[in-house]
């Protein structure tokens, strides 16, 4: 039996989620055919941008959280 005592970072399953959403938006994107009307289209675009910015920030903030715990565990 392996017992892993690493603490599971705080905001794993929010960046799970943003990275899966991210993914089907651009899966769904991709699917679009020549045909497809243009504001979906560019409403996908926006989407997937404001998406990788979420999952950015919140990926910085667990990085964040991760320093500080370092720094705890260094004093």
């Amino acid at each position: 039996m392996k017992i892993d005592l690493k603490p599971t970072p705080i905001l794993q399953e929010l960046i799970e989620d943003l990275e899966s959403k991210l993914d089907l938006t651009k899966d769904v994107l991709k699917g679009c055919g020549t045909y497809a009307d243009e504001q979906f289209v560019e409403g996908l675009e926006r989407d997937i941008k404001l998406l990788e910015r979420v999952l950015g920030r919140v990926i910085a903030q667990q990085e964040l959280i991760n320093l500080k715990t370092q720094s705890i565990c260094l004093n």
